[in-house]
Protein backbone atom coordinates (compact mmCIF):
# COMPACT_ATOMS: atom_id res chain seq x y z
CA UNK A 1 0.00 0.00 0.00
CA UNK A 2 1.35 3.62 -0.73
CA UNK A 3 0.62 5.74 1.86
CA UNK A 4 0.74 9.04 -0.92
CA UNK A 5 -2.81 7.98 -1.55
CA UNK A 6 -3.84 9.52 1.96
CA UNK A 7 -3.13 12.85 3.29
CA UNK A 8 -3.54 12.08 6.91
CA UNK A 9 -5.57 15.22 8.95
CA UNK A 10 -5.97 14.74 12.55
CA UNK A 11 -6.27 16.99 15.55
CA UNK A 12 -4.18 14.61 17.85
CA UNK A 13 -0.99 15.09 15.20
CA UNK A 14 1.87 17.65 15.62
CA UNK A 15 3.47 20.02 13.24
CA UNK A 16 7.16 20.09 12.79
CA UNK A 17 7.22 22.81 15.64
CA UNK A 18 5.73 20.46 18.50
CA UNK A 19 2.32 22.56 18.37
CA UNK A 20 -1.08 21.26 17.41
CA UNK A 21 -2.02 21.84 13.75
CA UNK A 22 -5.46 23.12 13.59
CA UNK A 23 -8.12 22.13 11.28
CA UNK A 24 -10.94 24.62 9.10
CA UNK A 25 -13.60 24.26 10.70
CA UNK A 26 -17.19 24.20 8.52
CA UNK A 27 -20.22 26.05 9.39
CA UNK A 28 -21.62 22.98 10.85
CA UNK A 29 -18.34 22.68 13.00
CA UNK A 30 -17.39 19.78 10.95
CA UNK A 31 -13.64 19.09 10.47
CA UNK A 32 -11.72 17.37 7.74
CA UNK A 33 -10.37 13.84 9.80
CA UNK A 34 -8.78 12.25 6.72
CA UNK A 35 -8.20 13.46 3.33
CA UNK A 36 -7.35 10.90 0.93
CA UNK A 37 -7.37 10.68 -3.46
CA UNK A 38 -9.96 7.88 -3.34
CA UNK A 39 -13.35 7.76 -1.97
CA UNK A 40 -13.90 6.54 2.00
CA UNK A 41 -16.66 4.46 2.28
CA UNK A 42 -18.65 1.85 4.83
CA UNK A 43 -17.33 3.35 8.50
CA UNK A 44 -17.46 1.22 11.29
CA UNK A 45 -15.59 1.61 14.84
CA UNK A 46 -13.84 -0.75 16.91
CA UNK A 47 -16.04 -1.88 19.98
CA UNK A 48 -13.31 0.61 22.12
CA UNK A 49 -13.99 3.89 19.77
CA UNK A 50 -9.96 3.47 19.05
CA UNK A 51 -9.80 2.48 15.30
CA UNK A 52 -12.22 3.06 12.47
CA UNK A 53 -12.43 1.03 9.62
CA UNK A 54 -13.60 1.84 6.18
CA UNK A 55 -13.09 0.59 2.64
CA UNK A 56 -10.95 2.95 -0.19
CA UNK A 57 -9.87 2.00 -3.34
CA UNK A 58 -6.19 1.28 -4.37
CA UNK A 59 -4.33 -0.69 -6.39
CA UNK A 60 -7.28 -1.65 -8.79
CA UNK A 61 -9.49 -3.15 -6.14
CA UNK A 62 -11.36 -1.66 -2.92
CA UNK A 63 -9.86 -2.99 0.39
CA UNK A 64 -10.11 -2.32 3.97
CA UNK A 65 -7.97 0.38 6.40
CA UNK A 66 -7.75 1.10 9.84
CA UNK A 67 -6.81 4.14 11.45
CA UNK A 68 -6.55 5.12 14.58
CA UNK A 69 -6.18 9.06 14.08
CA UNK A 70 -2.61 9.53 15.18
CA UNK A 71 -1.01 7.48 12.45
CA UNK A 72 -1.10 6.32 8.70
CA UNK A 73 -3.66 3.99 7.76
CA UNK A 74 -3.11 0.60 7.81
CA UNK A 75 -4.19 -1.95 5.37
CA UNK A 76 -5.99 -4.75 6.31
CA UNK A 77 -7.37 -7.22 3.48
CA UNK A 78 -4.97 -7.91 0.46
CA UNK A 79 -7.17 -10.17 -2.05
CA UNK A 80 -7.45 -7.94 -5.09
CA UNK A 81 -11.53 -8.60 -4.87
CA UNK A 82 -13.64 -5.26 -3.27
CA UNK A 83 -13.98 -5.77 0.16
CA UNK A 84 -15.93 -3.59 2.50
CA UNK A 85 -17.59 -3.36 5.58
CA UNK A 86 -20.99 -3.36 7.18
CA UNK A 87 -22.46 -0.83 10.05
CA UNK A 88 -21.45 -0.89 13.89
CA UNK A 89 -21.16 -4.90 14.91
CA UNK A 90 -18.62 -5.48 11.88
CA UNK A 91 -16.06 -5.70 14.49
CA UNK A 92 -17.25 -7.78 17.74
CA UNK A 93 -15.55 -6.85 20.89
CA UNK A 94 -16.58 -10.50 22.42
CA UNK A 95 -15.00 -12.64 19.80
CA UNK A 96 -12.21 -9.89 18.56
CA UNK A 97 -13.06 -10.60 14.88
CA UNK A 98 -14.42 -8.39 11.74
CA UNK A 99 -16.68 -9.58 9.40
CA UNK A 100 -16.89 -8.41 5.49
CA UNK A 101 -17.86 -8.42 2.24
CA UNK A 102 -15.21 -9.45 -0.24
CA UNK A 103 -16.50 -9.62 -3.85
CA UNK A 104 -15.48 -10.71 -7.59
CA UNK A 105 -16.77 -7.59 -9.55
CA UNK A 106 -16.77 -9.77 -12.55
CA UNK A 107 -18.93 -11.83 -11.59
CA UNK A 108 -20.53 -9.80 -8.77
CA UNK A 109 -20.87 -12.79 -6.44
CA UNK A 110 -19.15 -12.45 -2.99
CA UNK A 111 -18.11 -13.90 0.33
CA UNK A 112 -18.91 -13.34 3.81
CA UNK A 113 -15.27 -13.13 5.57
CA UNK A 114 -13.70 -12.24 8.68
CA UNK A 115 -10.19 -12.11 10.22
CA UNK A 116 -8.73 -11.55 13.13
CA UNK A 117 -8.93 -7.97 15.50
CA UNK A 118 -4.82 -8.03 15.43
CA UNK A 119 -4.38 -10.03 12.28
CA UNK A 120 -5.24 -10.74 8.67
CA UNK A 121 -5.57 -14.31 8.20
CA UNK A 122 -8.85 -14.83 6.57
CA UNK A 123 -12.13 -16.97 7.56
CA UNK A 124 -14.47 -17.49 4.19
CA UNK A 125 -18.04 -18.28 6.24
CA UNK A 126 -20.52 -17.88 2.96
CA UNK A 127 -18.92 -18.56 -0.59
CA UNK A 128 -21.40 -19.51 -3.30
CA UNK A 129 -22.92 -17.89 -6.73
CA UNK A 130 -25.10 -15.48 -4.27
CA UNK A 131 -24.11 -11.70 -3.41
CA UNK A 132 -23.99 -11.70 0.09
CA UNK A 133 -23.11 -8.15 1.61
CA UNK A 134 -23.19 -6.43 4.87
CA UNK A 135 -22.65 -8.70 7.23
CA UNK A 136 -22.63 -8.08 10.91
CA UNK A 137 -22.47 -9.81 14.57
CA UNK A 138 -25.21 -9.69 16.94
CA UNK A 139 -23.81 -8.39 20.46
CA UNK A 140 -23.10 -12.02 21.49
CA UNK A 141 -20.20 -12.58 18.88
CA UNK A 142 -22.06 -16.15 18.29
CA UNK A 143 -23.43 -15.36 15.13
CA UNK A 144 -23.18 -13.45 12.07
CA UNK A 145 -26.36 -11.52 10.23
CA UNK A 146 -26.02 -10.52 6.03
CA UNK A 147 -27.67 -9.65 3.32
CA UNK A 148 -28.53 -11.65 0.26
CA UNK A 149 -30.93 -10.93 -2.91
CA UNK A 150 -31.43 -14.75 -2.92
CA UNK A 151 -35.24 -14.49 -3.58
CA UNK A 152 -35.01 -11.07 -5.88
CA UNK A 153 -35.00 -9.00 -2.79
CA UNK A 154 -32.82 -8.36 -0.20
CA UNK A 155 -33.65 -10.39 3.00
CA UNK A 156 -32.09 -11.39 6.33
CA UNK A 157 -30.34 -14.45 6.66
CA UNK A 158 -27.84 -16.13 10.20
CA UNK A 159 -25.17 -18.03 10.21
CA UNK A 160 -22.73 -18.92 13.34
CA UNK A 161 -20.19 -16.97 14.11
CA UNK A 162 -17.98 -20.07 13.05
CA UNK A 163 -19.60 -21.52 9.87
CA UNK A 164 -17.86 -21.80 6.79
CA UNK A 165 -18.78 -23.40 3.31
CA UNK A 166 -17.71 -26.93 4.38
CA UNK A 167 -20.21 -26.77 7.51
CA UNK A 168 -22.94 -28.86 8.34
CA UNK A 169 -26.60 -26.83 7.48
CA UNK A 170 -27.07 -23.79 5.16
CA UNK A 171 -27.36 -20.10 6.23
CA UNK A 172 -31.26 -19.69 7.50
CA UNK A 173 -33.67 -16.81 5.88
CA UNK A 174 -34.78 -14.73 9.00
CA UNK A 175 -39.21 -14.21 8.20
CA UNK A 176 -41.11 -11.94 10.11
CA UNK A 177 -39.42 -8.64 8.70
CA UNK A 178 -41.00 -6.57 6.41
CA UNK A 179 -41.41 -7.63 2.58
CA UNK A 180 -39.23 -6.03 0.20
CA UNK A 181 -35.78 -4.96 0.61
CA UNK A 182 -33.27 -4.82 3.79
CA UNK A 183 -29.99 -3.64 3.54
CA UNK A 184 -27.24 -2.49 6.00
CA UNK A 185 -28.43 -4.93 9.58
CA UNK A 186 -27.07 -4.37 12.45
CA UNK A 187 -27.71 -5.26 16.16
CA UNK A 188 -28.25 -2.63 19.03
CA UNK A 189 -24.63 -2.40 20.95
CA UNK A 190 -25.97 -3.01 24.45
CA UNK A 191 -28.28 -6.28 24.64
CA UNK A 192 -28.70 -7.12 21.05
CA UNK A 193 -32.54 -7.21 21.46
CA UNK A 194 -33.17 -4.64 18.66
CA UNK A 195 -32.12 -5.02 14.49
CA UNK A 196 -31.45 -1.44 13.10
CA UNK A 197 -31.91 -1.57 9.04
CA UNK A 198 -33.44 -0.12 6.11
CA UNK A 199 -36.00 -1.12 4.01
CA UNK A 200 -38.10 -0.04 1.08
CA UNK A 201 -41.64 -2.30 0.14
CA UNK A 202 -40.45 -2.17 -3.75
CA UNK A 203 -37.48 -1.12 -5.87
CA UNK A 204 -39.73 2.69 -6.59
CA UNK A 205 -39.77 3.53 -3.21
CA UNK A 206 -37.73 5.59 -1.08
CA UNK A 207 -35.79 4.01 1.75
CA UNK A 208 -36.50 3.98 5.53
CA UNK A 209 -35.29 3.18 8.31
CA UNK A 210 -36.57 0.49 10.65
CA UNK A 211 -35.89 -1.24 14.18
CA UNK A 212 -37.42 -4.73 15.34
CA UNK A 213 -36.74 -7.52 17.35
CA UNK A 214 -34.54 -10.34 16.06
CA UNK A 215 -37.19 -12.02 15.20
CA UNK A 216 -39.39 -9.79 13.64
CA UNK A 217 -41.28 -8.47 15.86
CA UNK A 218 -42.49 -5.46 17.35
CA UNK A 219 -41.51 -3.29 13.73
CA UNK A 220 -40.92 0.17 13.93
CA UNK A 221 -40.11 3.27 11.46
CA UNK A 222 -37.36 5.94 12.38
CA UNK A 223 -37.66 7.56 9.75
CA UNK A 224 -40.14 8.17 7.08
CA UNK A 225 -40.31 10.47 4.25
CA UNK A 226 -40.23 11.19 0.59
CA UNK A 227 -37.40 10.43 0.30
CA UNK A 228 -34.05 8.04 0.90
CA UNK A 229 -32.87 7.62 4.69
CA UNK A 230 -30.14 5.30 4.16
CA UNK A 231 -26.79 3.92 5.99
CA UNK A 232 -28.56 3.82 9.47
CA UNK A 233 -25.77 3.28 12.17
CA UNK A 234 -26.39 2.96 16.30
CA UNK A 235 -25.35 5.01 18.50
CA UNK A 236 -22.95 4.23 21.79
CA UNK A 237 -26.71 2.84 23.60
CA UNK A 238 -29.70 1.44 22.35
CA UNK A 239 -31.78 4.84 22.73
CA UNK A 240 -30.27 6.73 19.45
CA UNK A 241 -29.56 5.99 15.92
CA UNK A 242 -27.73 7.78 13.39
CA UNK A 243 -28.22 7.88 9.15
CA UNK A 244 -28.06 9.48 6.08
CA UNK A 245 -30.58 11.32 4.15
CA UNK A 246 -31.58 13.68 1.35
CA UNK A 247 -34.95 15.01 2.95
CA UNK A 248 -33.57 18.59 1.96
CA UNK A 249 -32.28 17.86 -1.27
CA UNK A 250 -28.98 16.46 -0.74
CA UNK A 251 -27.34 14.20 1.87
CA UNK A 252 -27.20 15.33 5.47
CA UNK A 253 -26.67 12.94 8.70
CA UNK A 254 -29.40 12.94 11.12
CA UNK A 255 -29.86 11.54 14.45
CA UNK A 256 -33.46 10.10 16.21
CA UNK A 257 -34.23 8.61 19.25
CA UNK A 258 -35.58 4.93 18.90
CA UNK A 259 -38.77 6.02 20.73
CA UNK A 260 -40.46 8.83 19.47
CA UNK A 261 -40.63 11.20 16.22
CA UNK A 262 -37.55 13.92 17.67
CA UNK A 263 -35.38 14.02 14.46
CA UNK A 264 -32.30 16.05 15.16
CA UNK A 265 -30.04 17.24 11.62
CA UNK A 266 -26.60 17.08 12.18
CA UNK A 267 -24.44 18.56 9.43
CA UNK A 268 -25.42 21.15 7.29
CA UNK A 269 -23.33 21.70 3.93
CA UNK A 270 -23.91 21.58 0.12
CA UNK A 271 -21.85 18.54 -0.11
CA UNK A 272 -22.96 14.96 0.64
CA UNK A 273 -22.07 13.87 3.84
CA UNK A 274 -22.88 9.81 4.24
CA UNK A 275 -21.79 6.94 5.76
CA UNK A 276 -22.50 7.87 9.79
CA UNK A 277 -20.15 6.09 12.30
CA UNK A 278 -20.78 6.85 16.12
CA UNK A 279 -18.13 6.24 18.17
CA UNK A 280 -19.01 4.19 20.86
CA UNK A 281 -16.52 5.90 23.49
CA UNK A 282 -16.62 9.13 22.65
CA UNK A 283 -19.11 11.90 21.80
CA UNK A 284 -18.16 12.11 18.02
CA UNK A 285 -19.61 10.93 14.65
CA UNK A 286 -17.12 10.26 11.85
CA UNK A 287 -18.87 10.48 8.58
CA UNK A 288 -18.05 10.88 4.67
CA UNK A 289 -18.47 13.64 2.70
CA UNK A 290 -17.16 15.19 -0.75
CA UNK A 291 -17.21 18.81 0.32
CA UNK A 292 -13.70 18.90 0.14
CA UNK A 293 -13.01 17.40 -3.17
CA UNK A 294 -15.98 17.08 -5.18
CA UNK A 295 -17.36 14.60 -7.52
CA UNK A 296 -17.73 11.53 -5.10
CA UNK A 297 -14.59 11.56 -3.89
CA UNK A 298 -15.31 11.10 -0.48
CA UNK A 299 -12.96 12.28 2.95
CA UNK A 300 -13.51 11.20 5.97
CA UNK A 301 -15.29 13.92 8.70
CA UNK A 302 -15.82 14.40 12.18
CA UNK A 303 -18.09 16.37 13.77
CA UNK A 304 -19.27 16.51 17.58
CA UNK A 305 -22.20 15.10 19.32
CA UNK A 306 -25.01 17.23 18.85
CA UNK A 307 -26.77 18.58 22.40
CA UNK A 308 -29.25 15.54 23.01
CA UNK A 309 -32.82 16.40 24.60
CA UNK A 310 -32.23 13.60 26.55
Amino acid sequence: MKYAFFAFIALALLNACGESEPEPVWEDGSTLWLAGAYADTALSWSPYGDILFFSAYTDGSTRLFGCDGLSAPSERTFSGMDEFMGPLGAWNGENCRIVFTALDADSMRSQIRSIAGNDIYVTVHVQDSLFNTFPTYNAAGDSILYCCNTTGNWRLYNIPYNFTPDSEGSPVLLSGFPEGDILRPSYSPVNGTWVLFQHRAASSDDWDVMIAHSDGSDQRIISQNPADDIHPTWGPNEEWIAFSSNRTGNYEIYIAPVTSDTLIQVTDDPGIDQYPAWNPKKSWIAFSSDRVSGTWNLDIFSIPEPSLPW
